[in-house]
């Protein structure tokens, strides 16, 4: 069997931040924590700046600079993004400090604000392979003014096809992007922590009766279709005497704002990985990945997949996910029966008979997460993510 061959020098470049924290992020370090750190570079934006004690170790960070950030939290927020879109293929002249002494052979970015159009033409003028990861649904997310959809659709359709490599999140973004812009991908989707916990079976404890149950949430309320889930669930849970345990980045603002400083929601902050899968397991009897029912976030919803899944599955609890029927995680439980239990109308009284299931049964809850630890198995694990990453990468070195 021959060896596989080596690793490009990898430039990343991307408003994504390269650290380990959750959504967007998470998934580019699982994916990149194992490069040889001599052979890579992360050139991420100064408007979205990782912290240095979350990044990869021993691996050179570098800041592209396309603006200012406070115009994009003004009334001016749309036409300021679509002036950075199209200002982002103009960074020629910033390159000679970004790369001093690194020669990449292979270009890395994301679908995600800005700065792919900056890769895109960092590898086109340099000859090199473009790998593009696609994580939400970019030209449906309605990021700019309604008179530049029709151009960033077409430009992110020019980059899709100029790609070498195109790692789609989920099946059905990649079908999608098929049809719409005639270009073949790759699902992959994200990936657990190469440290994961790796647990064989349920917490014994989900066996036992329930006088109340308790919940977990983790990651960012960044939207009203978010926020209103969440609060929902923690008023049915309210009713059954059960608490919310939320691992969010939220200030106490924020939750007052957004209706979640209630009595029974336990705000837990943001916390690394590890500790979350270990305080879900030892503490919570279900874990709820809720996805927007609003208008506006359809599209996303429809192709994007909750990242949250790869650590709720590590923990081995039963998942609760809620969310309209032409959602990728609504669609992914009907493709895999028994992952969860599944609500897919955003009624207030279509929650509480689900919980009522939940707490009742032991033995469902315990059949529910052992689905959900073996799916999350063979969906998830960081060994398959490499794999279909460095395929990628290596498909097109000589």
């Amino acid at each position: 069997m021959s060896d596989p061959p080596e690793l490009p020098c990898l430039l990343y470049v991307g408003d994504v931040p390269v650290e380990s924290s959750y959504h967007g992020s998470a998934l580019l370090y699982r994916l990149l924590q194992d490069y040889p750190p001599q052979r890579l570079r992360v050139v991420e934006t100064n408007l979205a700046r990782s912290q240095p004690e979350r990044r990869l170790p021993g691996v050179g960070y570098g800041e592209l600079r396309l603006g200012w950030r406070r115009p994009l939290y003004t009334r001016f927020a749309r036409a300021y993004r679509a002036w950075l879109t199209w200002r982002a293929a103009n960074c020629q002249h910033q390159w000679p400090r970004l790369l001093p002494g690194f020669a990449p052979q292979a270009v890395l970015t994301v679908s995600h604000g800005f700065a792919w159009r900056t890769a895109a033409r960092f590898a086109a003028q340099h000859h090199l392979p473009l790998h593009l990861i696609c994580h939400d649904d970019l030209p449906r997310c309605k990021s700019l003014p309604a008179c530049f959809e029709k151009w960033l659709d077409g430009e992110f359709g020019r980059v899709y096809r100029q790609a070498a490599s195109r790692l789609c999140v989920s099946p059905f973004m990649r079908d999608a992007y098929r049809e719409r812009y005639g270009a073949e991908g790759e699902v992959l989707y994200p990936s657990r922590a190469a440290d994961c916990p790796n647990y064989a079976t349920p917490p014994g404890r989900l066996l036992e009766s329930k006088a109340t149950l308790t919940g977990a949430y983790a990651g960012s309320i960044n939207s009203e279709g978010y926020a209103r889930a969440v609060r929902l669930l923690a008023t049915s849970l309210t009713a059954l005497g059960g608490r919310l345990l939320l691992f969010s980045p939220l200030r106490p603002d924020e939750l007052q704002s957004r209706g979640l400083n209630l009595p029974n929601v336990v705000a837990c902050g943001l916390v690394p990985f590890h500790e979350l899968i270990e305080s879900c397991r030892a503490d919570a009897d279900f874990l709820f990945a809720p996805m927007s029912f609003d208008p506006e976030d359809r599209p996303n919803m429809e192709l994007s997949f909750p990242s949250k899944l790869t650590d709720y599955t590590a923990a081995g609890l039963p998942l609760l996910i809620w969310g309209p029927p032409g959602c990728s995680a609504a669609r992914w439980v009907r493709d895999n029966p028994g992952v969860a239990e599944l609500v897919e109308t955003d009624e207030p009284a279509a929650l509480p008979p689900a919980l009522l299931r939940l707490g009742e049964n032991p033995a469902h809850r315990f059949q529910l997460a052992e689905q959900a630890l073996a799916l999350g198995r063979q969906f998830f694990s960081h060994a398959a993510s490499q794999r279909t990453f460095h395929h990628a990468l290596g498909a097109t070195q000589n």
